[in-house]
């Protein structure tokens, strides 16, 4: 009879997060543009998108929850667009508004946050965190339909 192992031979696999977006500056790569979508029912739908060197645009975005924080705590309906020209940034927003009221809800507030303007990525990143946690404030407070 031969020996047991205690360990497994297969070793979990990693499981790539799809909403995360990883911005090299060396590659030409910079934030672009966040959105933040809230419906009636209190759900949220991010989106995030970096450019690259030619100017095409990768975007991201997803339903969640969010903490009182603006971190997600779960989410669902992920979309990876890669390569993209710059204006479908707001065609992807007018997508997910569709999709919400295909879903039989109504869209309460929408906001965008540019980052192009800001001279490096430590800068975007900062705004970004900033603007999340400002969000995340307000739509705790209650929903609501200026944007910023």
């Amino acid at each position: 009879m031969g020996e047991a192992s205690p360990t497994p031979e297969v070793s979990a696999r990693v499981i790539e997060d799809l909403t995360a977006m990883e911005v090299d500056p060396n590659k030409g790569e910079r934030l672009y543009k966040a959105a933040l979508i809230q419906t009636s029912k209190g759900v949220s739908y991010r989106m995030l998108a970096k450019s690259d060197q030619t100017g095409k645009l990768d975007l991201v975005h997803y339903g969640c929850d969010l903490d009182s924080e603006g971190k997600p705590t779960t989410k669902w309906r992920i979309r990876r667009i890669l390569e993209q020209a710059p204006e479908r940034f707001e065609k992807e927003i007018e997508t997910i508004k569709k999709a919400v009221r295909d879903d039989g809800e109504e869209v309460e507030g929408e906001w965008v946050h540019d980052l192009t303007g800001l001279p490096d990525i430590a800068a975007q990143s900062q705004s970004l965190e900033e603007w999340t946690s400002k969000m995340a404030a307000e739509l705790g407070k209650k929903p609501s339909t200026a944007a910023s």
